[in-house]
């Protein structure tokens, strides 16, 4: 994920502002894209090359990497970013694939089924009732 792929994420993010005000987004930023390595060379000066996720959200968008973990609005940490790699995780941030076992066939390939995976709730209409 980089600054070429702004487009692409503000066409995918939701119409809706991701903080009702200034201080509680700051305040999630802080706690989160502070510690990030996608937003590191923005926090190092070069604010070309820093996370476009958080240009989404500085545009009224809310992106679809921000899953929402309560309804509270109060609460300034209401987002997991699904994107996050703590800058001290380790040697690489980005997630790795478990490899197949040595001597393994596989009866899939696995290309198609390797990114992001995301639920969404079932509409009102479809859902049943237990």
């Amino acid at each position: 994920m980089g600054p070429e792929d702004y487009d692409r994420l503000y066409a995918e993010a939701r119409d809706e502002r991701p903080f009702s005000n200034g201080s509680q987004g700051y305040g999630w930023m802080a706690a989160n894209c502070d510690r990030c390595v996608h937003d590191k060379p923005a926090r190092q000066g070069d604010g070309s090359q820093g996370c476009p996720l958080v240009l989404v959200a500085l545009m009224g968008k809310t992106p679809a990497q921000w899953l929402c973990e309560t309804d509270e609005d109060w609460v300034h940490a209401n987002f997991r970013c699904v994107e996050f790699r703590d800058e001290n995780g380790g040697p690489d941030p980005d997630p790795q694939p478990i490899p197949d076992p040595p001597g393994q066939l596989t009866l899939v390939p696995r290309e198609t089924y390797v990114g992001h995976r995301m639920l969404t709730p079932l509409p009102e209409h479809e859902r049943v009732a237990s």
